[in-house]
């Protein structure tokens, strides 16, 4: 074998021994490389999905990297802007791409985007000049740091997640606030596109809303608020904490907010005005209200 062609072979292998991609090889084999950023809108748009946040991000932001997880399906590191996700996610499980969206299930698409709710975050709160950034994502931006500010500041948390009628106060730093609102928020998206997507599982991808479709959404709605689907959590800074419990959650008077809810549907997953009105009518008429209402900084 000629010592040129021998390097390519060894190039190739130690890429997908170390698994870590910026979305870039075409997962059916083709040896034309390409931006692969456009080439997962491209897919996402075609299942109807929304793309409008994933072009606010620059590719060469976030890296991604698949792994063996063991704990986690997926993960997020905003410190070194990389995403990890289980090798399961690949293509042929190898690591090397991601796979077709088309192959996931709803489970996984819905994983992927909760994920890339994290990096869009991430993003404008780190990776841009806010001035540069879209209107769209600056009014992100202006409603996230205001909930950080306030209703995910100063929060009640619940120390036994089974016993959700026992509550604990805290006074949250500005990096566990940061990440309530990113997982509350990216739980809320993940829960919308699995939702969606088993409601038009007859289908490929998602279509039109409909009156009945809409009717069955809203119930949805209602029962995973109350239940406690949609609740955010945080990993204690004090190593103290973190070796009682690894993850702290949030009680649900500190769930998802009616003005959250609708800022997701409206500005990140691009749903049309009855859906994000309706959804802020349920998340008010579900929430918590029996607690007393915590100062604000």
């Amino acid at each position: 074998m000629p010592g040129t062609l021998k390097w390519i072979l060894a190039l190739l292998l130690l890429g997908l021994v170390l698994g870590v991609i910026r979305f870039a090889p075409r997962a059916d084999g083709s040896d034309v490389t390409v931006n692969t950023w456009a080439n997962l809108i491209e897919q996402t748009e075609a299942l109807g999905l929304p793309t409008r946040f994933l072009k606010e991000i620059d590719p060469d932001f976030v890296t991604v990297a698949f792994e063996d997880l063991r704990t986690y399906a997926a993960e997020y590191h905003p410190e070194e802007h990389r995403m990890i996700l289980n090798l399961r996610l690949s293509f042929n499980k190898a690591g090397g791409a991601l796979m077709d969206l088309d192959r996931m299930t709803h489970h996984d698409i819905s994983l992927l985007y909760h994920e890339l709710l994290h990096a869009y975050l991430d993003y404008i709160f780190h990776g841009s000049d806010p001035v540069a950034l879209r209107p769209q994502s600056r009014q992100v931006l202006a409603v996230a740091q205001e909930q950080m500010r306030c209703h995910y500041r100063f929060v009640r948390i619940t120390p036994i997640r089974q016993r959700r009628e026992t509550t604990e106060m805290r006074f949250l730093s500005k990096d566990d606030a940061w990440e309530v609102l990113n997982e509350t928020w990216a739980v809320f998206v993940g829960w919308q596109i699995w939702t969606k997507l088993e409601q038009h599982r007859e289908g490929k991808g998602v279509g039109p809303w409909t009156e009945p479709l809409l009717d069955e959404w809203k119930a949805l709605l209602a029962k995973a608020n109350t239940s406690g689907a949609l609740l955010g959590y945080y990993e204690p800074d004090d190593p103290e904490e973190r070796q009682v419990a690894r993850k702290r959650f949030i009680a649900p008077y500190n769930g998802l907010t009616p003005k959250g809810a609708r800022l997701l549907l409206d500005l990140v997953l691009e749903e049309p005005d009855e859906v994000v009105k309706a959804a802020g009518t349920v998340i008010k008429d579900t929430q918590d209200v029996t607690a007393e209402q915590l100062p604000c900084e």
